[in-house]
């Protein structure tokens, strides 16, 4: 009997994507897939169609505290040896939940994998970002950024059990914090054969979270034992804080700028790109911006 294989879409108000993200899941052909969509409360229809799937999937629609917390909820329900969440803009393949389950069956020794992405925009079109993904180094992971895509990832049971839930007090990196956690005592497989597709566009938590998210990830890195941000989000300190600026000047709370201005100095190597980028994306408006980046951007 092949390992049953669970996975858990945390979800609020996503009428615009869950239906095409249901369907992913359940087109897969690997037989043994557990899915339980756990949903925070939708008042746009999300329930509504994923009610469409009932027969096929778990459906949950109740308060939560949010998408951390709905994802250890998910999990905690889980019947399967291996686990997964998928959000509810992102795709699987209909061989990603396979390519998977036959990589930790032939390599024992691994407690989780991880493949590599596609990018798409909000519409499902492809975008021309790259996501870099290496072979696992911990050092590199800690100290380069977070190089795990997500939905790519697929967790032993008993890694999960071991090492715990995600970090509910984590908003932007609960995905980041947990890939070091378990990282410590389980190594991953890379296996660039694990695709999915991931969109990215102006809501997502990744592009809006500015300098919120990047405090995060700073607090959370130096539990680890990092002693800065990784050089590659330097510029987007830069974007942050000058967002942050723009709006303490807007609303008159002058007091703020002295500390603002420290910010933006922190990595001075970065200030002209960052402060590129910032005008980049403060004068062209977001229709035109998803223009360009499709035909001459390329993200980092």
């Amino acid at each position: 009997m092949p390992p049953l294989v669970t996975v858990v879409t945390p979800c609020y108000n996503s009428a615009r994507f869950i239906e095409e993200t249901i369907q992913s899941v359940l087109a897969q052909t690997y037989p043994q897939v557990e899915y339980i969509i756990m949903d925070g409360g939708s008042t746009d229809g999300t329930v509504e169609i994923a009610q469409r799937y009932a027969d096929r999937l778990t459906l949950i629609s109740e308060p939560d505290r949010g998408q951390t917390h709905a994802i250890n909820k998910g999990w905690a329900r889980a019947q399967g040896q291996i686990l997964a969440w998928l959000n509810a803009d992102d795709l699987y393949y209909p061989d990603t939940v396979a390519t998977a389950v036959a990589a930790l069956e032939a390599h024992p020794e691994a407690g989780w994998v991880y493949g590599k992405p596609d990018i798409l925009d909000a519409d499902g079109r492809p975008m021309p970002y790259r996501a870099p993904a290496f072979e696992w180094d911990y050092r590199l992971l800690l100290n380069y950024g977070c190089f795990i895509t997500q939905p790519t990832v697929f967790i032993r049971r008993d890694v999960y059990e071991a090492c715990g839930p995600l970090d509910e007090d984590m908003y932007y990196g609960m995905d980041y914090e947990y890939w070091l956690r378990i990282g410590q005592r389980y190594p991953p497989l890379y296996l660039p054969s694990i695709k999915v597709a991931v969109k990215i566009y102006r809501e997502t938590k990744t592009s809006s979270g500015g300098l919120q998210r990047l405090r995060e990830y700073e607090r959370m890195l130096a539990k680890y034992g990092a002693h800065a941000l990784p050089a590659t989000m330097h510029h987007e300190w830069v974007i942050g804080t000058m967002r942050e600026m723009s709006e303490h000047i807007k609303r008159g709370q002058m007091k703020s700028l002295p500390q603002d201005a420290r910010n933006l100095v922190r990595y001075p190597a970065a200030l002209p790109r960052g402060l590129a980028k910032w005008l980049f994306e403060v004068l062209i408006p977001p229709t035109l911006e998803t223009q360009i980046r499709q035909r001459f951007v390329r993200a980092e």
